[in-house]
Parts: C-alpha cells; sequence; structure tokens
C-alpha cells in the first residue's frame, strides 16, 4: 500500500474483525417514507462494494449516513472498530467524491487537492509532498498549477478523487461520479479508478444505478430495493445466481418466460411455458406458478448438446452490437414474456421474420416465484 492510502493512526485503532465498514439494522424515515428499514452490510479492508440500484431505493441515503451527512433514526455504523453513528462529518476520516465533484473553482488544481490537508491544519511544508503525491496518483502532475474549470469532465473526475485521498481517509465514498462523462470516457475512467484504488488499498464504497459500471469496477456489488439489500454477491455470483427476479431483471438481459411447474423430480421442475415444456434446477410444488430464465449468451441456435431444452420462436429485431448480435424475439403480448439471445456472429439465412430453434442446457436454466 502507498502511503497514500494509508489511513490515519486514529482510524486504525480497534479495527474490527467482523469487516472495516460495518453498518448493522440502520434505518431511515423522510415523514412518512421509509428510504432504509433495518439494513445490515459489512465491508471488508480493501474491498470495493458497490450499492446498485433504481433512483428511490435508498443507495443515496444510505451513502450519506456512511458520511455523517444524515444521521439515521436506528441503528450503528463503525469504521475501523470505531462506532461513528453519532460522529460530525468533518471527524469521521472518511472521504467523498461527490456526483458533481464539488471542485472550488477559484482555485487551482494543486489548491484543491489541497484544500482538506489545510482544514485538518497540516502544514504547508507537509501538505507539498503529499499534494505531488495525489497529483503523480491521478496523472495529474503537469496541471497542478491550473484553474479547474480549464480541466475535462474526466481530469476534473482524478482531482475529486485525489483531493479525497490525500487525506488518507480510512474509508472512500463515491456517489455516482461518472455520471456526467460521455459513455467512452466513463469506461476508461471506471476501469482507471478500480486499479487506482487497488494500488492504494483503500475501502470504497461506491453508488451507481449503472449496472455494467457496477459489474466492471466491484469486488462485491449490493442491490438495493426498497432501502433492503436484495442481494449481496461478487459479480459472477450476482449475473449467473440471483436470488430473485428483482435482481435479474436489474442486472443484464435474459429471456424470461411465465409457466406453470407440470413436473418435479430429482431436483428438476418441467415448467409449461409459451414457448413450450423447460427443465430447469428446482424444487416447487406441482401446479406452482413461476418464471423461468436464462442469459441471453447461454442460448444458441439449433438443436445444441444432447438433453438441452429446445423451444421454438421467432425473431423479430436483430441488433449489431459490434462484437455480438442480438436477436429479439416475438413473445406473446400479455404477460412478462420476452425473449433475447445474444451471439457472437449471426447465421446466414437468419432476418427479422425467421423462425429459430432455440437450445439451451438445464443447468443455465434458472426459475423463480412468479
Amino acid at each position: 500500500m502507498t502511503a497514500l492510502g494509508a489511513p490515519a493512526p486514529a482510524a486504525q485503532a480497534g479495527a474490527s474483525s467482523a469487516g472495516h465498514l460495518v453498518v448493522t439494522g440502520t434505518s431511515k424515515r423522510f415523514g412518512a417514507a421509509v428510504v432504509l428499514e433495518d439494513l445490515s452490510l459489512s465491508v471488508a479492508k480493501g474491498e470495493f462494494v458497490s450499492l446498485l440500484g433504481p433512483s428511490g431505493c435508498g443507495k443515496t441515503t444510505l451513502l450519506r449516513c456512511i458520511a455523517g451527512l444524515l444521521r439515521p433514526d436506528a441503528g450503528r455504523i463503525t469504521v475501523a472498530g470505531q462506532d461513528i453513528t453519532a460522529l460530525p462529518a468533518h471527524r469521521r476520516n472518511v472521504g467523498v467524491v461527490f456526483q458533481n465533484y464539488a471542485l472550488f473553482p477559484h482555485l487551482t488544481v494543486a489548491e484543491n487537492i489541497g484544500f482538506g490537508l489545510r482544514a485538518q491544519g497540516v502544514s504547508r511544508a507537509e501538505a507539498a509532498p503529499r499534494v505531488a503525491e495525489a497529483l503523480a496518483l491521478v496523472r495529474m502532475g503537469e496541471h497542478a498549477d491550473k484553474p479547474v474549470t480549464s480541466l475535462s469532465g474526466g481530469q476534473q473526475q482524478r482531482v475529486a478523487v485525489a483531493r479525497a485521498l490525500v487525506v488518507r481517509p480510512s474509508l472512500l465514498l463515491l456517489d455516482e461520479p461518472f455520471s456526467a462523462l460521455d459513455r467512452k470516457l466513463r469506461e476508461t475512467m471506471q476501469v482507471e479508478l478500480k486499479h487506482l484504488l487497488r494500488e492504494v488499498g483503500i475501502t470504497a464504497i461506491f453508488v451507481t444505478h449503472d449496472q455494467e459500471e457496477a459489474l466492471v469496477v466491484s469486488d462485491r456489488i449490493a442491490v438495493m430495493n426498497s432501502g433492503r439489500i436484495e442481494q449481496l454477491a461478487d459479480p459472477a455470483t450476482l449475473y449467473g445466481r440471483p436470488v430473485s427476479l428483482y435482481v435479474l431483471d436489474f442486472v443484464g438481459q435474459s429471456t424470461r418466460l411465465a409457466g406453470r411447474i407440470v413436473a418435479v423430480e430429482d431436483g428438476v421442475v418441467t415448467v409449461e411455458t409459451s414457448l413450450g415444456p423447460v427443465r430447469a434446477p428446482g424444487r416447487f410444488a406441482p401446479g406452482s406458478r413461476v418464471a423461468v430464465a436464462v442469459r441471453p449468451e447461454a442460448v444458441t441456435l439449433g438443436e445444441g448438446v444432447a438433453g438441452a431444452n429446445r423451444v421454438s420462436a421467432r425473431v423479430s429485431e436483430i441488433s449489431f452490437l459490434g462484437s455480438r448480435t442480438q436477436l429479439h424475439l416475438d413473445l406473446p403480448a400479455e404477460g412478462e414474456d420476452r425473449g433475447v439471445v445474444e451471439l457472437p456472429r449471426l447465421p446466414e439465412g437468419v432476418q427479422p421474420g425467421s423462425r429459430v430453434t432455440l437450445a439451451f442446457r438445464e443447468a443455465d436454466t434458472m426459475v423463480f416465484p412468479a
């Protein structure tokens, strides 16, 4: 770990083996609206965890409670073993990168980065090398004396991160820091941020509503729903084995078919759907209403492997996405059925209106209560 990433000594005392950041039974209301409800979360030291969910799910409220910008109505928050629930924001040793960066337009890049050090009473002699180190870390050394208003969006984002890291926080919080950037720059900055935080070894909480962004940057992702964590897992588990239809729909695309259990045998269920019978691992009572789903890249055209599920559908639209092609399927309009297949290349002769056979393994098929 670099010196810049090392937390201040006070923040190291009493570290908890349960997690570097521990949120326990935290609730928050605004009037009659429950924004956080008995939420608990544990984040290991050096871990990068994203809070993912739609607007209004409580992710930013949770971030603000951790930062000390809001006081929870119930629960406890500890960082490195220290209870910070009632501490004011300026005494928490928590760095925050805001959505709009909150840079000071009348200050230079170096002055913006050093602002927090001056607020801590760090001498000019001690602050100068720490600011230089932060500038080098985000590759902005040549811009030190420029006004921040002359920088691009990506450069301003780097300054905001450097300003948060230079005070050596015990925890870094990032509130949708890429939302103002164009797609190409956003993708570049995601990779750069992940590399930077891994280099300094800092614990970070990242708020986003962008599923792809969360999958790229995170060690683990907490999918939030109505003030609760619906699932907390690493990206591969979250995508491959979602615990609910909510997580399935929010993280990635899928072919999803409503149906009814018509047979159960040795931990495998048969579901009658609008496209025919589909088998999947699961334990449901016969007659149960369920939904079966399969990720688009797990579907092939043709007969597939022996024992695979096979259904037939008509192609409604074809989307060329560069390295892959998506086929959208024409399914019954009623209900929530939808179909999407993702292929490395489009087979010859397949076009809108073509009827195709879809094959996918039972092991790749998921089933959820309807």
